[in-house]
């Protein structure tokens, strides 16, 4: 038998209006009898019913989640994660592909927000990295959270990874292996988790004294082709370094194409190591040492980030930096 805002009246104290006003996060209710209703919401799993409430409140319950990233892997993580909180609180998720080069984004997603009503963005790279973007949502009011930002961090709610530290750790343990001969691979020049896993990279090499060989280092876009690309430049080359350290695991497996095509053994002749440990990490062979990123645990708290801007029944929720770890498997040959 289901609860309902009766049962959850009577638990509490309170009279069904007030639980109604709780429900809706109305004004007018103060702290301690908000809590107090919360409680019996916990305590009976009450689940209010999104539809009842849509018409008296005119919302939609659902959220977007915008993306512009030919990581498909990335993309099911993020969505995973999402999903998992929408099911709990009864929101429903809406997909939609936007082109951080369309100089018409801001009017397009505005004007989908509102013939929608969607009630708030999750919004991720490289738009997250777009403050311009940015500044119209929040000219319109639109609610949003953020995944992996750059200068927006310090006034939206956000969620990010250490991505500079597991980029400077992983090079360290490259290191730690033997290796002095290390290549790198870029991620997207718009994503702003590129440049501060370059960074990472080269503060280590410099940290531990390795020089480096810009010859071996190559621009991608995280795109499997553009790594695939990168290592042809690089295996072109009369010298070629013994490890090749990629900025995602799908530009990571293009350089283990193209490494094999060449015939070079890895890892006896050349190390390969990603970032992300996405399936296809573990689907290659070797199977390819990597950085992991929590990017479903991220999601998700990304999405209650932004619906506790706006449902009463939402925990308070806090913007947070994940941290990655790194992975060791095949790929990485130790020289000493």
């Amino acid at each position: 038998m289901s609860v309902t805002i009766k049962d959850v009246s009577k638990d509490a104290g309170v009279s069904i209006k007030t639980v109604s006003r709780v429900i809706n996060n109305e004004e007018n209710v103060s702290e301690s009898t908000k809590e107090k209703v919360l409680r019996s919401v916990t305590k009976l799993g009450f689940k209010p019913n999104k539809s009842a409430q849509s018409l008296r409140s005119k919302r939609s319950y659902m959220i977007a989640l915008l993306y512009d990233n030919p990581n498909k892997s990335y993309l099911a993580d993020v969505q995973g994660g999402i999903l998992q909180a929408c099911k709990r609180t009864g929101y429903n998720l809406v997909l939609q592909e936007c082109n951080h080069e369309d100089e018409s984004i801001s009017s397009s997603i505005i004007e989908f927000v509102n013939d929608f009503k969607i009630d708030g963005l999750i919004i991720t790279p490289p738009l997250s990295d777009m403050d311009e973007f940015l500044d119209d949502l929040d000219n319109e009011d639109i609610e949003y959270s953020i995944i992996a930002p750059s200068t927006k961090k310090a006034s939206s709610p956000y969620v990010s990874s250490n991505d500079y530290d597991a980029s400077y750790e992983m090079t360290s343990k490259i290191i730690e292996y033997g290796h002095q001969q290390i290549g790198f691979v870029k991620g997207h020049n718009m994503h702003s988790a590129s440049s501060l896993r370059f960074n990472g990279f080269i503060n280590a090499l410099d940290d531990h004294g390795i020089e480096r060989n810009f010859d071996w280092i190559q621009d991608g876009d995280f795109s499997f082709g553009s790594g695939f690309n990168a290592g042809e430049n690089i295996f072109s080359l009369k010298n070629i370094p013994s490890a090749i350290f990629a900025s995602n695991d799908s530009m990571a497996a293009g350089i283990m194409k193209s490494a094999r095509m060449k015939n070079i053994d890895i890892p006896d002749q050349l190390s390969i190591i990603g970032f992300d440990d996405s399936p296809t990490a573990q689907q290659v062979w070797p199977s390819m040492s990597t950085v992991k990123q929590p990017v479903e645990e991220m999601a998700m708290h990304a999405a209650k980030l932004l619906i506790t801007q706006f449902d009463g029944l939402t925990e308070k929720t806090v913007s947070k930096e994940f941290k990655s770890e790194i992975i060791i498997r095949e790929s990485l040959h130790r020289l000493i």
